[in-house]
């Protein structure tokens, strides 16, 4: 829900890339656009300044659908697994199969 958030919350504002960079001391925008994008996620301090400017608190930037009101679904795939039961060979190819889709998102 990061990227989401972050690009309304920056719109929301009426702030553009460049303004919400200078607030950050950053000299470019291409930080918040690759955020915006889901391609990087900031460092931790990074993150809590952006709660701060946005007056926000870490779980609804990180985890609330703040343009809906919602909580966010988890999107890992240790939260969807989680209270199932599987036995050990499932949960193996389960993973396998995280590893290759992963793998192939990377080329």
């Amino acid at each position: 829900m990061f990227s989401q958030n972050l690009k309304y919350l920056r719109q929301k504002n009426g702030m553009e890339q460049i303004d919400l960079a200078h607030k950050l001391g950053r000299k470019s925008a291409s930080s918040i656009s690759e955020w915006e994008k889901g391609k990087y996620t900031p460092k931790m301090a990074t993150l809590n300044k952006l709660a701060e400017i946005f007056n926000v608190s870490m779980d609804e930037l990180m985890n609330k659908d703040l343009e809906h009101g919602e909580k966010a679904e988890p999107k890992t795939l240790a939260a969807h697994l989680e209270g199932q039961d599987y036995t050990q060979e499932e949960l193996k190819k389960i993973l396998e199969y995280a590893e290759m889709v992963r793998k192939s998102r990377d080329k």
